[in-house]
């Protein structure tokens, strides 16, 4: 790149070679994407590092938007900024009779308000020191003949966009965004236990591997050698990995939906003629009352979109639905189109003060789930789901953890669970993987999604009184 340390593409180099590049098109419409993107990441298995990776990408894209013209590289030296520029010209007079007639294109509008998702600890990252970290870990699994598997990856994108038009106004935006997560799994060799932790966040400072593997460690040791308990409705202590999940499901499922979209939860089929035949839930209490669940750009965790559009969202407050996201259908072509509202993606909920001891201690007999797996839809109406448990389900009996019991098939709408909570702990951020390793370039031609694949999302724990476990599964 322009300095040689650069992973990815700073703002004052995107600048320069657009700078470059406008005087080979001194009259007409023009647009310049110039973005960048860096990965770099570790894995291991069965306690041996069995990856290391460093990977860097550029394009360069010009577009004479009246002939759809363009051309892309991955070399910004002056011979091939000039050799693009050529390219582009020779194609828009070939094909200027077939086109139609260039029109003002509206100024891009990339917010520079609110908290950046952009972190110089995920960009300084340096991995040598990550692999000493990582050993260290795969030592302590080792002596206890226990077997360790994980990733790390940290990735780094950033995107200059110039837009002018056929009348000769102009328009440019900026943005940039890191991401980093950690997973990792303990397992015992014979199958009899299983711990997990994981973390993403956009700022590597809020990551602390040597926690998260030993966390993963310890659930792995108290998990081994569990018991069957008769399924049923128990009390339940769900972490905030397990609880991400029930929000998540909610959270997906509230949308405003036409009559062809089917019926889902957030509408409901009503005989009564004063109203429309699907009217919606607006304004109706869903869930308990200390639920809250919103997107906030000036939160410090999550981030900011980079659309101006986007501000404050409260999906749900005080247990009210006060906002859905939108839904249309393409009855012709049978296919749906979503809007980019941000809280899909990164959302957070309010928690309490409880800790994770203090819900033990208050439970006579109950569960304590870690996490809920591959969850499935059994009713849309109701939003009843159901799954798996996954590493690491204990029995508290008497306010203590007394052993470990198989995972189960639980069966739940996250609607029925949220209505009775009994306690919430403190807001943590949870591991979703990110959808796009490149977001800035994969999703660059729209312009105001491109950061729908960052997904940081805020949950506390809760304790759950009525909780249904409706099988036992035999899986670790």
């Amino acid at each position: 790149m322009s300095n040689a340390d650069e992973r990815v593409f700073k703002e004052a180099s995107a600048r320069k070679i657009l700078e470059e590049i406008k005087p080979y098109f001194k009259t007409g419409a023009l647009h310049v994407t110039i973005s960048s993107w860096w990965s770099a990441g570790q894995r291991w298995a069965r306690n041996v590092a069995s990856l290391t990776s460093d990977q860097r990408q550029i394009r360069i894209s010009i577009v004479d938007p009246k002939t759809q013209a363009r051309c892309d590289s991955n070399q910004w030296d002056s011979e091939s900024l000039k050799g693009m520029a050529d390219t582009v010209r020779y194609y828009a007079k070939k094909w200027t009779d077939n086109r139609p007639e260039d029109r003002i294109v509206d100024p891009i509008q990339w917010s520079s308000s609110g908290q950046p998702v952009w972190s110089d600890a995920t960009y300084n990252i340096a991995f040598e020191d990550i692999a000493r970290s990582v050993s260290e870990q795969m030592k302590q699994v080792s002596t206890e003949n226990l077997s360790s598997a994980g990733f790390i990856e940290a990735t780094g994108s950033s995107a200059l966009r110039y837009v002018r038009d056929g009348y000769l106004q102009e328009s440019t935006a900026w943005g940039a965004v890191t991401q980093a997560r950690c997973s990792a799994t303990v397992r015992h060799p014979h199958g009899n236990g299983s711990g997990w932790a994981g973390r993403t966040a956009f700022d590597w400072s809020r990551i602390n591997i040597a926690d998260l593997t030993t966390l993963a460690f310890e659930k792995c040791k108290t998990s081994l050698n569990p018991v069957r308990i008769e399924p049923g409705r128990y009390q339940t202590i769900l972490e905030p990995d397990a609880a991400g999940t029930l929000v998540e499901l909610l959270v997906g499922a509230l949308a405003r939906a036409a009559p062809e979209a089917g019926h889902p939860v957030s509408t409901f089929l009503t005989d009564d003629p004063s109203y429309q035949r699907f009217r919606s839930k607006l304004g109706l209490k869903l869930v308990d009352e200390r639920v809250n669940i919103y997107h906030d750009p000036s939160d410090p965790i999550i981030g900011t979109h980079f659309d101006q559009a986007v501000q404050k969202v409260n999906l749900i407050e005080r247990g009210t639905l006060t906002h859905m996201w939108e839904k249309t259908w393409d009855r012709v072509n049978d296919i749906s189109d979503l809007d980019v509202s941000v809280f899909r993606h990164s959302f957070a909920m309010t928690g309490g003060h409880t800790s994770m001891n203090e819900m033990i201690r208050t439970t006579e007999r109950g569960v304590l789930v870690s996490r809920l797996a591959l969850p499935d839809m059994v009713d849309g109406q109701s939003l009843l789901f159901t799954g798996v448990t996954r590493d690491g389900v204990w029995l508290i009996e008497r306010g203590k953890i007394t052993k470990a019991i198989r995972n189960m098939r639980w069966t739940e709408s996250p609607l029925f669970a949220l209505s009775n909570l009994e306690q919430l702990g403190t807001q943590e951020l949870l591991f979703r993987p990110i959808e796009s390793r490149r977001p800035l370039i994969s999703n660059i031609p729209n312009i105001p999604g491109f950061q729908n694949s960052l997904k940081n999302v805020l949950v506390p724990s809760m304790k759950i009184n009525d909780f249904s476990f409706t099988s036992t599964v035999d899986a670790v």
